[in-house]
């Protein structure tokens, strides 16, 4: 079984409820939905900011209470979060400059899973999905910092751990 960071984009409204906007974006992609091309992975959770693999905070928003932490691990045990790290937030928040961990996948706002080769996977394909019909990915390969760059502030990034 494989290990797969990724940083998952979501809209400002996400953080009413983080769990259920990771969940919604994250089903697509489950192992067990039946499309082995893009079965990415079986298990979850919220991670990064108690083992450096986060992201940094922008001086000044250490104690806001918009920043996301780590959820328990497997044995149900928080990690602590380092001091001016954490698992996510709004971007605005976070130094995205910084760890940007550019070996972790991405999933689009508008639900594409893409892999740092280019590699991307759409929420919506199925196995009647023709390949003329899939459209370009749209962050080319190693494209990782310019996609969340260019991304509004008030995005909501949250770094995930998923077991596949």
């Amino acid at each position: 079984m494989t290990h797969i960071w990724v940083t998952v984009c979501l809209p400002p409204e996400a953080l009413d409820d983080v769990a259920a906007a990771l969940t919604r974006a994250l089903a697509p992609f489950e192992m067990y939905q039946g499309f082995p091309e893009r079965e990415m992975w079986d298990t979850w959770r919220v991670r990064g900011g108690g083992e450096g693999a986060g992201f940094c905070v922008r001086a000044g928003y250490e104690d806001d209470s918009r920043l996301i932490h780590d959820t328990p691990n497997y044995a149900g045990h928080v990690l602590p979060t380092h001091r001016g790290e954490c698992a996510g937030g709004p971007k605005a928040l976070l130094n995205t400059a910084v760890n940007t961990l550019p070996w972790s996948d991405v999933i689009t706002l508008d639900g594409w899973w893409v892999e740092p080769s280019g590699v991307c996977r759409h929420k919506d394909w199925n196995e009647n999905t023709s390949f003329d019909d899939e459209p370009d990915c749209p962050i080319p390969p190693g494209g990782y910092e310019n996609y969340v760059k260019m991304l509004p502030e008030d995005t909501v990034l949250v770094r995930v751990y998923c077991h596949g």
